[in-house]
C-alpha cells in the first residue's frame, strides 16, 4: 500500500512485528557475512599454498629475516634492495606473463624464476612493503586486484584470474591508481604534457619528461620509471593507435655512485651492455638514448 506520493505505508497490524523482522534480517545478514568470510579465507589459503610452492627469489626464512632487518628503511630504499636482489638472481629468465608458462597464464602471484617488466615491478614493490613472505602475497592481492573479493579471485587450485575487471591491464591506469607509488612527474623540471594520446587516452591526458629534458639527478633509489611510447616511431605509434597503449615498458631506478641505473626485465640484448633474456641493468640515459621507441618517462615514487 502507498500514499499518493508513492511512499510505502505499513499497516498498523504489522508494526509490532517490525523489530522481529529487523532482527531476523540482521541475523541472516550476519550468517551471509560469515559464509562470505569463510569462502574468502578458504580462497586465500588456496592462493597461499599454490604460491608458496612456486619458485621464490630466496627461501622464506631468508626473506623474512631480510624484511625484519630492513623494516626501518623507507619503502623506496627497500625497493632498491629488492631490485638488486632480482638483478643478482642467476636462475631467473625473461618470460612474458601472457606466454605459455607465464605468471598470468599460470595464475600465479609468485614466479621469481621468470619475469616480464610488470611482474618485476609487482614482486619488488610487494616485498618492499611486506612484513614477511606471506604478507607479500596479501599486498599482491590488495594491489594487483584492488577491492576484489578474495573468494572471487581464485579457482579450486588457487590460481588467480588476471581477467578480473579489478586487475588493471593498462600501465597508465596503474600509475593513476597510486598502488605503485605517487606520480611525481609534474614536479620534474623537464615535464611536458603529451600532445598525441592514444586510442584509449585523449591527447594532453598525462605528463611525461622527454628523454632530452630528463635530469637523472632528480631521480632517486627505488623510483619506478614508466617508459612512454614515442609517437614518431612507427611501431610505437601502432601500439598507441591500435592497442591504446602509451606506456611500453617499466623499470626500477637504483643509484650507483652518482649514476642512475635502470633495472628491468630485458627481453632482448642491448649490444655493448647486456645479452638480455633476464633482469638486466644499464645506465638509464644510455637505455633511453639507445632504444628509439621510447620518448621519455613517467616517474612514480614510494
Amino acid at each position: 500500500m502507498s500514499d499518493p506520493a508513492g511512499h510505502r505505508i505499513v499497516p498498523s497490524r504489522f508494526l509490532p512485528r517490525l523489530p522481529l523482522l529487523i532482527l531476523l534480517g540482521l541475523l541472516l545478514s550476519g550468517t551471509a557475512c560469515s559464509r562470505d568470510s569463510q569462502r574468502g579465507s578458504a580462497a586465500r589459503d588456496r592462493i597461499v599454498v599454490l604460491n608458496l610452492a612456486s619458485p621464490a627469489i630466496l627461501p622464506a626464512a631468508v626473506v623474512d629475516s631480510l624484511l625484519t632487518a630492513e623494516a626501518e628503511l623507507s619503502v623506496a630504499e627497500r625497493m632498491g634492495r629488492w631490485a638488486r636482489r632480482f638483478l643478482d638472481e642467476p636462475r631467473a629468465e625473461y618470460r612474458f606473463g601472457l606466454a605459455q608458462g607465464g605468471y598470468v597464464t599460470e595464475g600465479l602471484l609468485v614466479d621469481d624464476r621468470h619475469h616480464d617488466c610488470v611482474s618485476l615491478l609487482y614482486r619488488t614493490s610487494e616485498l618492499a612493503r611486506a612484513v614477511d613472505h606471506r604478507d607479500a602475497l596479501a599486498v599482491a592481492l590488495a594491489t594487483r586486484f584492488a577491492d576484489a573479493p578474495v573468494d572471487s579471485l581464485a579457482d579450486a587450485t588457487g590460481r588467480v584470474d588476471y581477467d578480473r575487471p579489478e586487475h588493471l591491464d593498462f600501465s597508465l591506469d596503474m600509475i593513476r591508481s597510486g598502488n605503485w607509488g605517487s606520480d611525481i612527474t609534474a614536479t620534474l623540471r623537464g615535464a611536458v604534457r603529451d600532445s598525441v594520446g592514444s586510442a584509449r587516452y585523449r591527447a594532453g591526458s598525462f605528463v611525461y619528461v622527454p628523454t632530452g629534458a630528463l635530469l637523472p639527478d632528480e631521480l632517486q633509489e627505488g623510483d619506478v620509471v614508466w617508459l612512454v611510447l614515442d609517437p614518431a616511431h612507427s611501431g610505437a605509434r601502432r601500439l598507441r593507435d591500435e592497442h591504446g597503449l602509451v606506456i611500453g615498458h617499466i623499470g626500477l631506478v637504483i643509484v650507483v655512485g652518482t649514476e642512475r641505473r635502470l633495472v628491468h626485465a630485458a627481453r632482448s640484448a642491448l649490444p655493448g651492455w647486456y645479452a638480455g633474456g633476464r633482469v638486466e641493468e644499464v645506465p638509464l640515459m644510455v637505455y633511453l638514448e639507445r632504444v628509439d621507441r621510447f620518448a621519455g618517462v613517467v616517474v612514480t615514487r614510494f
